[in-house]
């Protein structure tokens, strides 16, 4: 048997499926089951469970913050509704009674979500409620939980409880975040953070996963000896732990793995600079001109190709798993997608251009409304219009973002500070002067104060405090906040 490597996003897709499903799969994947769809990342095809009726069992589903978070990173609205869930809501927007319908619940273990669930049950908002935790909930407040609803009598409305271990965001198919924010790195390296606030966010970061290794001082120490702890304690009190033998894991008598997996975590101040640099690749460039979040972008396109004084129009596009063109160019650098993309279209006319010839029809659009075609060729037609129209969607998509991020380099001169930040070492302080106080040299303050921070941490030049003080100046005259740099001296 040929064995696929599923990914990590693979793997959480599956897991969230099997939530939807009422944490029973539709089917249990084997290496023989293993379809292509799985094998190059995309979202495997998955149908609800039936009732004895062998109707869809229609469901809620209900999540916090992080929950939504967590779905709306690999599944898609279409998704959901095909593992039948019909209304999807927040668990602290205002919500009405479907006393009929089960519900999901997909949220952090927090007192908080506890007392609006809790609140649900015993106002009979919906009928069983199968509740998931992202993370392992602590025994205080499980305990608190179970005499809450049994004070309310609601306890035969909870048909699961379910830890998942799912607290992490998957952006792409092997690299997760925990999605704690922008703040958190100042939260951890902040001398004016309150011990009770970093406890809370240790805390958050070590919920659930080795042999560890971390390098002394910093972040990096309090959070590997906090997981070290939490893990002992979860193999010790836990029947079935997460590092249990499961499936074909080879593990010892005891339960154990035979081989521990390593972890290793490193404090980000040991590199600062790829988090400042100015990529050249098609993912970077979306990421820093777009804002992507959550693989969700909005750009700005015509509100009709054929007429631009109609003025534009605000669109959000989904980069997903099932784009082949982003699976294919997301890490190739901007030019060469540009060109990728006019082979693309290139290929996707030469295979209209066919089908058309065999029908006789002028165009693709004409086919959807032609019925004198033969049988055969629109049995031709039925198979490959579908694939050619989704493929004609995305190479439009990308098109469209392709000429939002070539307006975004332009106007804040990307492609110049991608040029000199790749020979920073070479740069002199004259040079450097020179370019921050240049208004022509983009019109993006941050960009300047990147590009000086990744200058100051990578030259081996002697810096005064008198010159270190006309590049702040320069940098407030652009209009940058300077605020960083007493963090990086």
């Amino acid at each position: 048997m040929v064995s696929h490597h599923q990914s990590l996003r693979d793997r959480q897709v599956a897991s969230l499926n099997r939530i939807l499903n009422l944490n029973r799969g539709p089917s249990e994947p084997t290496s023989t089951h293993h379809d292509t769809a799985s094998t190059n990342g995309l979202i495997p095809k998955t149908t609800p469970i039936l009732n004895s009726d062998g109707e869809p069992i229609w469901k809620v589903l209900v999540f916090d913050n992080l929950g939504r978070d967590v779905i709306s990173s690999v599944l898609r609205v279409n998704d959901l509704r095909g593992q039948g869930v019909t209304i999807h809501l927040n668990i602290n927007s205002a919500r009405h009674s479907i006393p009929d319908v089960p519900v999901l619940y997909l949220v952090e273990p927090t007192a908080a979500n506890l007392r609006l669930i809790g609140s649900d049950l015993s106002r009979g908002l919906y009928a069983d409620a199968y509740i998931n935790f992202l993370s392992s909930i602590p025994r205080p407040l499980m305990e608190d939980f179970a005499a809450q609803i049994a004070e309310s009598g609601a306890s035969e409305r909870v048909a699961q409880v379910y830890d998942q271990y799912l607290n992490f965001i998957v952006a792409e198919p092997d690299l997760f975040s925990l999605g704690l924010g922008k703040e958190t790195y100042g939260t951890l390296n902040s001398a004016q953070t309150k011990d009770e606030e970093l406890d809370s966010l240790i805390d958050r970061i070590v919920s659930s996963i080795p042999i560890i290794r971390c390098p002394r001082g910093g972040a990096a120490e309090p959070i590997a000896a906090k997981l070290d702890r939490k893990l002992r304690d979860h193999i010790l009190n836990s029947k079935d732990n997460l590092f249990s033998s499961q499936g074909s894991r080879p593990s010892s008598s005891t339960g154990t793995p035979s081989s521990r997996p390593i972890l290793i975590i490193v404090d980000r101040n040991v590199d600062l600079i790829p988090m400042l640099s100015h990529s050249w690749t098609y993912q970077s460039l979306v990421h820093d001109v777009l804002k992507m979040n959550l693989n969700r972008i909005t750009v700005e396109t015509l509100a009709d190709e054929d007429n631009p004084s109609k003025g534009s129009k605000k669109r959000a596009y989904d980069l997903n798993a099932s784009d082949f063109f982003w699976a294919r160019n997301a890490a190739v650098p901007f030019p060469q997608v540009a060109e990728n993309i006019d082979m693309e279209l290139t290929k996707y006319k030469e295979d209209a251009n066919e089908i058309t010839k065999k029908t006789g029809a002028s165009s693709i659009e004409d086919l959807q409304n032609d019925t004198s075609s033969s049988a055969q060729h629109l049995k031709a037609v039925i198979t490959q219009l579908p694939e050619l129209r989704e493929r004609k969607a995305i190479l439009d998509m990308h098109m469209n973002i392709a000429t939002t991020l070539l307006k975004g380099i332009k106007d804040r001169q990307l492609d110049n500070f991608y040029q000199i930040e790749e020979n920073i070492t070479k740069q002199t302080k004259a040079q450097m002067l020179e370019l921050l106080n240049d208004d022509a040299k983009g019109k993006e303050p941050l960009d300047k104060l990147r590009l000086f921070i990744i200058w100051f941490l990578s030259t081996e030049q002697e810096i005064s405090r008198s010159e270190m003080e006309r590049f702040e100046e320069a940098l407030v005259k652009a209009g940058a906040d300077t605020t960083a740099l007493a963090y990086v001296k």
